[in-house]
């Protein structure tokens, strides 16, 4: 035999020994052009910068433009394509409102894309590979922003710091303002259901119906859905976590730092928000629907008199919140919650001297106020400074997810987990807020958590200098989130134990530079907030 046929001899012999132990038939290098997928509406590709380890699809539509005719209507089915639609760019952010006075700004709000009505669009982040037919357990965001503002594409919701843990992760954007809830008596005599105004709630419920339908064919379980969210964001998965027509969509739900709750007052009511939203209308010299409907978003999103939040519309609201939490009219599933050290700092202080102290205490808390100077004692203007943060902390921030994790325990069959965050980041080291100084600077300030939760740490600009307690916490914090929307347990190995919330005796999961079980902060606050609202709904808590 010559040499020649030796040689080839030995390759075949090579080759076949590589194809009998499956090495011969690899795969083909991971390309994302043609990575193609079908889902509702059409044909998707792959955005460009995706890899065979993380796959990502920008910008595709969960519901038809709410535009025209559409404007305020309930979301519409997805109005089909042809050929291939890319997967690349994120979709306009919805038409927002004006930020709040007195914010961080470095970790909300790096808003890039540009406004439009034409916003109903999700984002999906997952490391499945493609045809891979894995079910791997799905995460769906709502965005936080005061109900005015933010959108699923800013960089503090990337998906990829979740996705890389092994979920599916889902951001999206809901209509904003009045252009999310307004409420009209010629609106809801135009809809099927009688009601009007929750359109923010209703445009999630069609995003969440979009995930059950397509989120197999990008390697999701649509039986393993978890609602995460923070702020408002948490405000409309308080009121979907008791709304009819959002059962079964999800599974799980992760809230931070509010919830929709009555508090002092009850929730809006369809009258109500009807009767704002004439105002509203009249206000900008609008005489019908459809000279509404011809407004520019901008002018109405500048107008005035309009309700901006979830309410009572019979429909996606049967009820006050609070009384649906209490008879245990709620999805029994896992909820885990919490909120942070230091909520208040980006907000207005409470007062900044001793007379202005003393004039809002008694003004405001009546036959309640020797009880909240108990709470929150103060001497002198200094005094007054150093708590100026804590009132609106402990009333908002604290007090409805601290009320939600009580009444979903007393109620649910299904685990309750509470956190308290408390890292305060290496940065701002000069900073005041709003005009005053503290020692702390903002802390652990309200949105804060988010991209350690969601394993977020480099993703905003500009960049900012962690350290590597702020990199194992954020390691931990996600393995918490991710563990959670696996099993419904945030516990796994290598992680400190998270008990479980039974009631108001249970810890909280400190989740800073100790990660460890706590007592509930604040409580004699919350115990003052408790009465406070009780006595101004004149009905007992929802537990």
């Amino acid at each position: 035999m010559n040499k020649l046929l030796r040689t080839a001899t030995l390759a075949m012999s090579f080759s076949t020994l590589l194809t009998a132990c499956g090495g011969g038939d690899r795969p083909a290098p991971y390309n994302a052009a043609q990575d193609l997928v079908t889902v509702s509406g059409g044909t998707v590709r792959a955005a460009a910068d995706s890899t065979a380890g993380l796959r990502v699809f920008r910008g595709l539509p969960f519901a038809a433009p709410p535009v025209g005719t559409l404007r305020w209507r309930a979301p519409q089915p997805v109005v089909p394509w042809s050929g291939v639609r890319s997967g690349d760019s994120f979709s306009s952010a919805c038409v927002m409102g004006d930020r709040p006075p007195g914010r961080p700004g470095s970790i909300l709000f790096q808003q890039t894309e540009a406004q439009s009505e034409d916003c109903l669009y999700l984002n999906v982040w997952t490391g499945a590979p493609a045809g891979s037919g894995e079910r791997r357990p799905v995460m769906v965001l709502l965005h936080g922003g005061a109900y005015q503002l933010g959108a699923g594409s800013q960089p503090n919701y990337n998906g990829r710091g979740l996705a890389s843990k092994g979920a599916v992760v889902v951001t999206l954007n809901y209509r904003l303002g009045p252009l999310g809830f307004l409420a009209h008596p010629a609106l809801s005599a135009e809809s099927a259901d009688g009601s009007s105004g929750n359109y923010a709630l209703k445009d999630a419920i069609a995003a969440l119906q979009w995930v059950r339908n397509n989120i197999a064919q990008l390697g999701g379980d649509p039986a393993n859905v978890t609602l995460y969210s923070e702020s408002a964001g948490s405000g409309l998965a308080s009121v979907l976590l008791a709304s009819p027509p959002a059962a079964g969509l999800f599974h799980k739900v992760v809230m931070g730092s509010l919830a929709a709750l009555p508090a002092g007052t009850p929730n809006t009511t369809l009258a109500q928000a009807e009767t704002a939203g004439q105002t509203f209308a009249s206000n900008l010299g609008a005489a019908d629907l459809d000279a509404l409907r011809a407004l520019p978003a901008q002018t109405l999103m500048a107008g005035a008199g309009s309700v901006i939040g979830p309410i009572v519309d019979g429909t996606v609201l049967a009820d006050q919140l609070d009384r649906l939490y209490a008879a245990g009219q709620t999805h029994d599933v896992p909820l885990l919650l919490g909120w942070n050290a230091d909520e208040g700092t980006p907000y207005p202080p409470f007062a900044t001297t001793l007379a202005a102290y003393n004039s809002t205490v008694d003004a405001r808390y009546g036959s309640l106020a020797a009880d909240f100077r108990a709470v929150y004692p103060v001497a002198s203007d200094a005094d007054v400074l150093a708590m100026a943060y804590a009132p609106m902390r402990d009333n908002l921030f604290a007090w409805q997810p601290w009320t939600v994790a009580r009444a979903h325990a007393a109620q649910n069959r299904s685990a309750t987990y509470l956190y308290f965050f408390t890292r305060r980041p290496p940065y701002y080291p000069d900073q005041n807020f709003n005009g005053q100084s503290s020692p702390d600077k903002f802390g652990a300030y309200h949105s804060l958590e988010q991209v350690y939760l969601y394993n977020n740490l480099d993703v905003s600009a500009p960049a900012r200098p962690y350290t590597e307690v702020d990199r194992q916490l954020a390691d931990m914090a996600s393995s918490y989130l991710v563990n959670f929307a696996r099993s419904g347990n945030p516990n796994g190995t290598g992680l400190p134990v998270w008990p479980r919330f039974v009631d108001d005796s249970s810890p909280a999961m400190e989740l800073g530079d100790t990660v460890a079980p706590v007592a509930v902060p604040f409580r004699p606050a919350l115990a003052f907030w408790d009465r406070f609202y009780t006595q101004g709904l004149g009905r007992p808590l929802p537990f």
